[in-house]
């Protein structure tokens, strides 16, 4: 990881008083490449290289991680609303119960990432790439999908009431069959799912 880079991205962005980031805790990632539960809220994380990197049940709410390089990193459980993610890379990277909601992910790439019950509510994954990712027991509703890649995503369980689907690409109704909606459900012409119970 590119520490120096990571460190001045983040003092260049927390003037003194600033009360949701905490200092040691980058210190901890930076020395043991392991943040597992730190507080990282809003933390000015833009281009950081972060692959392979633990940050389970991390709070990153807030944070700019845009195009941060996260590729495998363990995310699972991590609180990420309203974090940006604008065009970074999760390649493979584990995010099995995070809260993503209202998380900012367009041209993000998760091809290959564990998505499995996590809140993407209200996330903008416009033109995001999730192909070959798992999102069973995920929550995309209300969610940004225009042009995003779901080319034999995994979709069991997947809740979808008010997503747009309609400009997604890869949907099948073999997937579909696997999801849930409701009527505020929008997808491509000749596709159906079912009613979340």
């Amino acid at each position: 990881m590119n520490w120096r880079i990571l460190s001045l991205a983040v003092a260049m962005a927390w003037p003194t008083g600033a009360a949701a980031f905490e200092s040691a805790d980058l210190a901890r990632l930076k020395a043991t490449g392991s943040c597992t539960g730190c507080a990282l809220d809003k933390a000015a994380l833009r281009r950081a290289q972060l692959s392979g990197a633990r940050l389970e049940g991390a709070t990153l709410a807030g944070a700019d991680l845009s195009r941060a390089l996260l590729r495998g990193a363990d995310l699972r459980g991590a609180d990420l609303r309203g974090a940006k993610l604008s065009g970074a890379d999760l390649t493979g990277a584990d995010l099995g119960r995070a809260d993503l909601g209202r998380a900012v992910l367009d041209g993000a790439r998760l091809q290959g990432a564990k998505l499995g019950a996590a809140d993407l509510r209200g996330a903008n994954l416009n033109w995001a790439v999730l192909s070959d990712s798992d999102l069973s027991g995920a929550r995309l509703g209300a969610a940004f999908l225009n042009g995003t890649d779901l080319w034999q995503a995994t979709l069991d369980g997947t809740r979808l009431e008010q997503a747009d689907l309609r400009q997604a690409l890869g949907l099948s109704q073999a997937g579909l069959d696997r999801a849930c909606g409701d009527d505020t459900t929008r997808l491509p012409e000749d596709l159906v799912v079912r009613y979340c119970d």
